[in-house]
């Protein structure tokens, strides 16, 4: 009776999606998808991890979207990563469509490259989130675009390894200059970001030492120091916004007069 009841489910999914569904998807294998759902995909390193995260994307569109024709897609695309032939990403252009598509491609393929050893789980999530946002993209409106967007970008961060402290820049007393290794910071915010950020926010603060005043023009410098290294790395400035907070919003909260390093600092927020 399920099988009955899957095949009706993927005819139905044909009936109204139209040409909006995935290319590839098998009406056979809609009836063993549930047993494939239930299976437990073992093995370690990138290929395993791309199986399961294939395997997750199958549930979705299964249980979630109720699209069993989509969800054999995956299931192919688990399989192939099981066997040690992790499938290639999806094209935009196959799908017509694009906008930043094809630039999250090469952006994607990069940073598998550089990290899937040392990172297989979060790598293996970041592909599997670049097909789901290809995914979504191709079947708007009516799809969770804005979710499947901000999946993929927590996705590239974790791949990349950049978390919220390697999106802080410190300075030295007083001071708006940026150092070795604050450069270093930025390089590898814009490396892992600059194909795929939608906004990029640069806020600056300072310590406690000195007045308000002052302290919001060195706030607003610091911003200022580093948004200029990004333009300078091929940021558009359009997508950079810059504030200062003064002494106002700390990290570490002091007494007023308190020379505090980690409060000397600009904090990079990706949107």
């Amino acid at each position: 009776m399920k099988n009955i009841s899957r095949a009706i489910l993927a005819v139905a999914a044909v009936g109204t999606a139209g040409c909006t569904n995935l290319h590839g998807g098998s009406l056979v294998d809609t009836f063993f998808a549930e047993g494939f759902l239930g299976e437990s995909i073992g093995g370690s390193g990138y290929n395993a991890e791309l199986a399961r995260a294939y395997q997750q994307l199958a549930a979705y569109n299964a249980e979630t979207d109720v699209n069993w024709l989509d969800s054999t897609v995956y299931m192919d695309r688990s399989r192939q990563a099981a066997a040690g032939n992790p499938p290639e990403l999806f094209q935009p252009a196959e799908y017509g469509v694009n906008g930043d598509l094809e630039a999250l491609r090469a952006q994607t393929l990069s940073a598998i490259s550089d990290y899937a050893s040392a990172r297989p789980a979060e790598c293996a999530s970041l592909a599997a989130h670049y097909d789901f946002l290809v995914e979504q993209t191709y079947q708007a409106p009516g799809t969770n675009l804005a979710g499947a967007r901000n999946r993929y970008n927590s996705s590239l961060s974790a791949c990349t390894g950049l978390g919220d402290a390697d999106l802080t820049v410190f300075f030295g007393f007083n001071s708006s200059a940026l150092d070795g290794i604050a450069n270093a910071v930025i390089d590898d915010v814009v490396n892992a970001v600059s194909a795929t950020a939608e906004a990029i926010s640069v806020v600056g603060h300072t310590d406690t030492v000195g007045s308000v005043t002052y302290n919001q023009r060195l706030s607003e410098a610091r911003a200022a120091s580093v948004a200029d290294r990004m333009i300078s790395l091929g940021i558009d400035p359009s997508r950079i916004t810059q504030a200062g907070r003064s002494e106002l919003e700390p990290a570490v909260a002091t007494g007023d007069g308190v020379r505090e390093a980690r409060n000397r600092r600009v904090e990079i927020a990706v949107e």
